[in-house]
């Protein structure tokens, strides 16, 4: 009897708890999923503040935001505006410019002397030595030099060039992955909503038979409990779904609090590559390598400047005085011309030996870069690709077993509890299976998706 008085004091306040958190439009049990299965929370902000909506159309375009939201549309929209992307192609632009200056010739110099003034006149007709005189100089390093500088800056121009095409594949496999998450979340909120439309019509249920006499209090409460924790669960799905609106809006660089509709289908049923293919070609595809390998040879092509700078290099210069006409002068005021030469002594050779062994070390730790970038990208290839083989293994097993085997469970509990067959327990613990299934199902699509584009960023090609 005290159990039972327990009992019967602690349904009223729960039940009204559960009023409390239960969405907007949920009277009933018998309607299922509210009206929040086909508009997202963040679409309901829009039809709320159309203001905001016509702002945010009135700078990207009335199509900008397309609805539903294809993975394409982000692509193009993140090649375009991504702040990275726009940093890196300034730095390829950059190198390509250094390339042309590496290679050419120092300017020339051109000075002005007034040459041999006598300081008691302090004129240019006292005395024939007196003129102005003109020299004009231009250095030339020792040959090799500027080739192997100009080679050395295409290197380095060629590696600014692969390093953006790495960005443009990480900036790509971020997009995906990040619109595959909000795919997810969006549908995770669905899931939900539809199972706490199912919870509602079970929590009927168990209402209808404890108010007969047919049915346990245990099972009103249990039911109420189950409600209430999906009801929390709901409200952390919302959250997610923010978070991954402002990911996925950095990576696009939209403004903040954009909204964002629901994404198109997130299935991708492209086949798997085999990852020895992958691993073979890697030296070829993958930009990552190949800047590496761009740089070794601009480290070498210092090195051998920096070798060649050791020897001589040479001034060579041509000169014109002005002069005036004086008295007793043998040339009668000619002006004079002259030409010269000034070649650079490199004595020192112990400070070339260093200058030499430092380039030397450079170009090992170039490549000792290279070997261990290569080892890890490796390594990374295979691990992607065991996720993906995973994910893709997930998305089959749930697609074709557990989810129907459990919506099937789901049902006969259900048809068995009405006639006393099955106990609630049982029929609660088949709504929760069914619920863990179909977010696995979900998260599996997400997670292929995901893993497919962290595999083409690696290799750097797409495979789809």
């Amino acid at each position: 009897m005290l159990v039972e008085s327990f009992l019967r004091m602690s349904v009223a306040p729960l039940g009204a708890a559960v009023l409390v958190l239960l969405p907007a439009g949920a009277g009933s049990a018998r309607e299922g999923p509210t009206e929040t299965v086909d508009r997202l929370p963040s679409q309901s902000a829009a039809a709320s503040n159309p203001d905001r909506t016509a702002s945010l159309e009135g700078e990207y375009g009335a199509s900008s935001l397309p609805d539903p939201l294809p993975l394409a549309w982000c692509l193009e929209r993140a090649q375009q505006s991504n702040p990275a992307i726009a940093a890196d192609e300034a730095g390829a632009a950059a190198a390509a410019h250094r390339v042309a200056p590496a290679g050419a010739l120092e300017d020339p110099r051109l000075t002005y002397e007034a040459s041999n003034i006598p300081v008691g006149d302090f004129d240019f007709d006292s005395t024939p030595m007196s003129g102005n005189q003109l020299n004009l100089m231009q250095k030339f390093p020792f040959p090799g030099v500027l080739s192997n500088r100009e080679k050395a800056a295409r290197a380095a121009a060629e590696a600014a060039t692969q390093d953006l095409e790495g960005q443009r594949l990480r900036v790509a496999a971020a997009v995906e992955s990040r619109w595959a998450e909000l795919g997810f979340a969006q549908r995770a909120l669905e899931i939900t909503d539809t199972n706490l439309g199912l919870l509602r019509q079970l929590t009927e249920i168990a209402e209808t038979k404890y108010s007969v006499g047919s049915g346990l209090q245990q099972d009103v409460l249990r039911a109420q409990v189950e409600l209430t924790r999906l009801l929390e669960e709901r409200l952390r799905r919302l959250e997610a779904i923010r978070a991954a609106e402002s990911r996925l809006a950095a990576v696009l660089d939209l403004p903040l609090g954009s909204v964002f509709p629901r994404v198109s289908d997130l299935r991708d049923d492209s086949p798997l590559p085999r990852v020895e293919d992958l691993l073979g070609a890697l030296d070829e595809t993958s930009p990552m390598l190949r800047a590496l390998a761009e740089r070794v040879e601009e480290a070498k092509r210092l090195q051998r400047a920096t070798e060649l700078e050791g020897y001589p290099d040479f001034d060579i210069g041509v000169g014109y005085r002005i002069r005036q006409s004086v008295a007793g002068d043998p040339v009668a005021g000619d002006d004079f011309v002259g030409a010269g030469v000034t070649l650079r002594l490199p004595v020192d050779r112990g400070k070339w030996r260093e200058k030499a062994a430092e380039s030397a070390a450079l170009v090992r730790r170039t490549e000792a870069m290279y070997r261990d970038e290569r080892a890890n990208l490796r390594d990374g290839v295979r691990t992607t690709f065991a996720a993906l083989e995973r994910a893709n293994a997930e998305v089959d097993l749930l697609e074709t077993g557990l989810v129907p085997q459990t919506r099937q469970s789901l049902e006969s509990s259900r048809s068995g509890y009405q006639v006393d067959k099955v106990d609630f327990l049982s029929l609660v613990d088949s709504q929760v299976r069914l619920l863990d299934a179909e977010l696995s199902l979900v998260r599996a699509v997400a997670d292929r998706r995901a893993a497919f584009a962290a595999l083409e960023s690696a290799i750097g090609r797409t495979l789809r």
